[in-house]
């Protein structure tokens, strides 16, 4: 008894997975805002400071002296931290908007965005510039 090695129901079931998975794809890497990058960075779950992308800097937010942020050539990243694992550090640096890296047990989290900055007041970071 002879069997072809792809049948047409094969044949589409490959095909209808390419599809879904290219539809996936597409609109899980498009970005969606445009505008300045900007990154947020929060402590305990509220929005800290607001970070701009295109100045560099060193910053330590506050109450969290052992963790540093630094912004670098448009990206941002953990640079220090008293972790245990270093999971943040190896996140490695940001760009894309809607990328996140997250420091759980210093509980601080820095998301990028694109788009208008959010117009409240926030407080602010200690920040140093290189």
């Amino acid at each position: 008894m002879y069997r072809k090695f792809f049948s047409v129901r094969d044949l589409l079931f490959v095909l209808g997975l390419l599809f879904a998975l290219s539809v996936f794809y597409f609109f899980t890497t498009r970005r969606t805002e445009e505008g300045e990058r900007y990154a947020e960075i929060s402590v305990d779950g509220q929005v800290s400071a607001t970070v701009a992308l295109d100045e560099n800097g060193l910053y330590t937010p506050a109450g969290r002296p052992a963790v540093r942020i630094a912004v670098r050539n448009g990206a941002i990243g953990f640079i220090r931290s008293d972790c245990p694992d270093k999971i943040c550090i190896h996140f490695g640096f940001l760009s894309t908007p809607g990328q996140s890296a997250v420091c759980l047990p210093n509980k601080v989290v820095v998301r990028v965005a694109a788009g208008a900055r959010k117009t409240e007041e926030r407080k602010t970071l200690d920040s140093a510039t290189y």
